[in-house]
């Protein structure tokens, strides 16, 4: 008979995003005869919220600030008092604390790297500061999965080691019926039916370069007057998005954050992922399974996703004229539309979570046993 493992997962927990949404699909995924998943958030937010609503073990311990090292001794004797075999962190927070805890225990430590710390953070002193103090606890770390290639060599040349790319994988999705939905949504927030609609999913964060898809749709009203552009979720640059978008004159919405935004993925005509730093994209995964085309920057794991001209159509990040072009491209030509989205619809189930799932328990039992 297995022995069963007890694996703890750390991460902040602010807010419920890629990194979050992989976190609760490992803990409900993996194998219950031969693991115990436990969830520690480094913030009260909604992540924590979300996870307790799935009965999931959760427990919180705050840091106040980035550094902030006060709730190590607690957290020390709460692991040690579960009799955790092993701790999995995401995130510069989790990593600190996670890293020096289970060192103190003497247990191993696996991190998970979603998205590069270069880019994560609106203030460069910040990112300097996360960056160091991931240098500095590398060694601590048995073993490092990033969820793409790119994060692979970004982190090796940063002195990471025992890396393995474990691609984030992604559910199969029910769709309501598209035209139904379609209907729905934009009769919901006032889009007129025969608008051309270009939507985005993600943070309004500097790294996801929403600014360069409303540069690109100033362009591309000269062409197409109905355009209508679709926001969804919420961050730091709303007020600035705001503005610039009234400042342009373009139709838009933006909905702030949904539990459930891929729900709203038959609305748009085009999706779009304008990022300048990208770990993998895993909401391509979501608009591929929703039929819309797809262009997205050349950043990251995008191109290990999207293939150039065959699943959606890429552009090189910031570079407005070739977006456009790109978006013009799709919305002149629905074969080509139709052509893209079929091959993402087929593509998209090589990257499925219990790929994901089944891979990390490998990792697991390698570091444990």
């Amino acid at each position: 008979m297995k022995k069963t493992y007890k694996i703890l997962h750390i991460i902040g927990g602010g807010e419920v995003g890629g990194a979050e949404q992989h976190v609760l699909s490992l803990i409900k995924g993996v194998d219950r005869t031969r693991f115990d998943l436990y969830l520690v958030c480094l913030a009260q937010g909604p992540f924590s919220d979300l996870a307790i609503k799935n009965n999931i073990p959760t427990q919180t311990f705050p840091m106040r600030f980035p550094l902030d090292l006060s709730p190590l001794p607690a957290l020390v004797r709460w692991v040690k008092h579960q009799g955790i075999h092993l701790v999995h962190t995401h995130g510069s927070r989790a990593n600190l604390l996670g890293r020096l805890g289970a060192k103190w225990l003497g247990i191993p430590t696996l991190t998970t790297v979603h998205s590069s710390l270069a880019h994560d953070y609106l203030s460069p002193w910040s990112a300097r500061i996360a960056l160091g103090l991931d240098r500095l606890t590398l060694p601590l770390t048995s073993g490092i999965i990033t969820v793409s290639e790119y994060l692979a060599k970004e982190v090796a040349l940063r002195g990471g080691r025992n890396l393995e790319t474990i691609y984030n994988g992604q559910a199969a999705i029910s769709f309501a019926d598209p035209s139904s939905s379609r209907e729905q949504f934009r009769k919901e927030w006032g889009i007129p039916t025969d608008a051309l609609v270009i939507g985005t999913i993600g943070r309004l964060h500097p790294t996801k370069g929403q600014i360069y898809l409303i540069k690109t749709a100033t362009e591309l009203r000269l062409k197409f007057p109905k355009l209508h552009l679709l926001f969804i979720g919420d961050g730091p640059l709303r007020a600035n998005l705001e503005s610039e978008l009234k400042r342009n004159a373009i139709p838009y919405t933006m909905t702030g954050y949904l539990p459930l935004a891929h729900q709203v993925l038959p609305a748009m005509d085009l999706f779009v992922l304008p990022s300048v730093s990208e770990g993998m994209g895993l909401v391509l995964l979501e608009a591929m399974q929703a039929g819309v085309p797809i262009v997205a920057s050349t950043v990251g794991g995008i191109p290990e996703v999207i293939r150039a001209g065959q699943d959606g159509l890429l552009f090189p990040p910031g570079h407005v004229a070739k977006f456009t072009k790109a978006c013009t491209s799709i919305l002149e030509n629905p074969t080509l539309a139709k052509s893209l989205a079929h091959s993402g619809q087929k593509r998209w189930p090589i990257f499925s979570i219990n790929s994901m799932v089944r891979e990390t328990e490998q990792v697991y039992t390698r570091l444990i046993e």
